[in-house]
């Protein structure tokens, strides 16, 4: 038992250095290593937002809620993109850092982690920014419950990491596959209550986007940003169990693929 903790904190030690380092190349290879790639960063959120607030003016559209569209989108944008950013970001690392696992004991699940974690700071920093900025600029209300707004947040990226994992698997059947994820996405655009509350739904409609775990996590975050808002719709257990379910169904999925791929990738 003596040798087993020092063997044990040395493993840990190395993994964490490799997936630092993975972070490290991620980063790097995402933001071109230049201030205008971080700017870009903060630049599509912003984009989506602004894009969403001119068709509610050009529409004459008022948020449900008695606040500002701008800080109503934005509750709505922000989790969706890092649910959506985790999930193409997570299948991408796949395929451009491939070659390296040829390089034991580098693994896909520290490529697909160091993927994760990035996007987890990423999105940590964009929603104080944009939040806050939302809020200075347009004296929309600050957060009802910070720390439920901040649970919801890392739910859509827990959620982005169910669908990522399984995502990033499937990859390595074929490479067009990781092309084709925004595509499969584009529906869920418009089933999370980006542009609506689940309180302006009719019955049947509320009973069929129940079924949306984004719609749960935007809903979510509005009853704690928004003071007074409870919504119809804000199961916090069933994202989070899609997202589990999803993770563990990639395991046995990983597993038939790379013994079918391993003569030809080496895994």
């Amino acid at each position: 038992m003596s040798d087993a903790a020092p063997l044990f904190a040395v493993t840990y030690a190395g993994r964490a250095d490799r997936i630092a380092a993975l972070m490290l190349r991620e980063r790097q290879s995402r933001f071109a290593a230049s201030a205008i790639g971080y700017v870009w960063a903060f630049l599509t959120p912003v984009t989506w937002i602004a894009l969403v607030v001119i068709v509610f003016h050009l529409l004459n559209r008022f948020p449900p809620i008695h606040v500002g569209p701008e800080i109503f989108v934005a509750t709505g944008i922000l989790p969706y993109l890092v649910f959506r950013q985790t999930i193409t970001s997570m299948s991408r690392s796949v395929v451009s850092a491939r070659h390296m696992l040829f390089l034991r004991p580098v693994s896909m699940n520290e490529i697909m982690l160091a993927s994760a974690l990035l996007d987890f700071i990423n999105m940590a920093v964009a929603a104080i920014v944009i939040f806050g900025a939302i809020t200075f600029l347009f004296d929309a209300p600050m957060p009802a419950t910070p720390a439920g707004v901040a649970l919801a947040m890392v739910l859509a990226w827990c959620l982005g990491t169910g669908f990522g994992r399984l995502a990033a698997v499937l990859v390595l059947v074929s490479d067009s596959f990781s092309r084709s994820i925004p595509i499969l996405l584009r529906p869920l655009f418009w089933l999370s209550g980006i542009f609506y509350t689940a309180g302006e739904l009719s019955g049947a409609l509320q009973t069929a986007l129940w079924f949306s775990p984004t719609f749960h996590i935007v809903e979510l975050l509005r009853e704690s940003y928004f003071n007074g808002y409870a919504s119809p719709i804000s199961n916090i257990w069933y994202p989070l169990g899609i997202a589990g379910g999803l993770w563990l169904l990639s395991i046995p999925v990983e597993r038939v693929i790379t013994a079918r791929t391993a003569s030809r990738y080496r895994i």
